[in-house]
């Protein structure tokens, strides 16, 4: 998966929107209509691009931190070129961003795919990394992302592609926890309602009860296992239109090693999965939400969205975001079929 920002630089808030007139209720697309696919190597400039959203609060996370999240997510179209991308390759990714001040952060969301589906709930440690003339190094970390559901998630490599981690990561060395579940019966027309909740706001756990650090942590940077302490947060899907509806899906549960007491920040994005060419599929997801919680047991949701596409940055220029203030809603769309256009940043609503 090819993410264009890490996690800390995306800037952007989860909203859901289905557009009144719903696509699914639209005829179908014929075979014959679909445009012509390019011959060109698939590339960051030949691209469907990743396309952004912000929600704006009353009362900003960083003054009132979020305790739990709740939005509900609709797959509202979802096509692949019928003679070119025969074999349905490429996907959607819905994903939001959180994280701890000065604490380990990262995203969680759903798949999609051609052939089913899968959630995703993946945190970075929070202080792993640094910069040393120009280069990203690793270090101990004193702000971990531990994994306390242990079937679901795992310690993981995040990130494993830069020069630091490359050999290192091979022999297991870690960067945060993933926590994944696969989602064989997703298709184009379901829909979820996701949560994130803090479980627990206080818990101390050893490593080493929970997976460890394997040996290559000792002999690189002389990390062992440890006590940690913060707060455990978890993130659910239930089934809300599809097969085995209304039943609970659990993703995973990982502890944050920090005193904060929730998330100063939230975004959400909507990023195709590997290198899909402009005609490759088309698509368009709905998302109603975010209702946020505090600490003090009050809620908000949204009182503005924006949203921001790369239309500038290849040569696929299909984008739309589009909204409802009213269901507190944004819709993300790209490929062939896309009727409207939306230019780099727009104020959905």
């Amino acid at each position: 998966m090819e993410v264009p920002l890490t996690w800390k630089e995306v800037a952007l808030d989860d909203e859901e929107v289905f557009a009144d007139d719903g696509f699914l209720d639209k005829k179908p697309v014929a075979d014959e209509e679909w445009p012509p696919y390019s011959n060109e190597k698939c590339s960051q400039t030949t691209k469907l691009k990743a396309m952004y959203g912000t929600a704006i609060f009353r009362t900003s996370l960083s003054k009132k931190p979020m305790t739990s999240l709740e939005v509900d997510i609709e797959w509202n179209a979802l096509k692949f070129h019928p003679t070119e991308n025969i074999q349905k390759k490429g996907g959607v990714y819905i994903a939001y961003t959180t994280g701890m001040k000065g604490g380990p952060g990262g995203y969680f969301g759903v798949q999609i795919k051609g052939n089913g589906g899968q959630f995703i709930f993946s945190i970075w440690d929070g202080d792993r990394t640094f910069q040393k003339d120009g280069e990203k190094q690793i270090k101990k970390s004193t702000k971990l992302a531990w994994p306390i559901d242990m079937k679901n998630c795992k310690r993981n490599c995040q990130d494993c592609g830069i020069a630091a981690l490359k050999e290192i990561g091979k022999e297991g060395f870690t960067t945060g926890t993933k926590c994944l579940i696969k989602h064989a019966s997703m298709k184009e027309g379901d829909r979820y309602k996701v949560k994130l909740e803090r479980v627990t706001k206080k818990r101390t756990i050893n490593t080493k009860n929970f997976g460890g650090f394997k040996e290559v942590h000792k002999e690189v940077l002389n990390e062992v296992d440890r006590e940690v302490t913060g707060s455990v947060w978890t993130v659910k899907a239930i089934v809300v239109k599809g097969e085995s509806k209304g039943s609970e899906i659990p993703i995973g549960t990982i502890l944050f090693e920090s005193d904060k007491i929730g998330f100063y920040r939230l975004g959400t994005f909507d990023e195709m999965l590997g290198c899909n060419k402009c005609n490759s599929i088309y698509h368009k997801d709905t998302r109603y939400g975010p209702k946020v919680g505090a600490d003090d047991g009050t809620f908000q949701k949204p009182i503005k969205m924006n949203g921001k596409t790369r239309y500038y940055d290849s040569t696929c220029k299909k984008y739309h975001i589009s909204g409802s203030k009213s269901k507190s809603s944004i819709t993300f769309e790209s490929g062939p079929f896309t009727e409207e256009v939306t230019k780099g940043k727009t104020q959905v609503w």
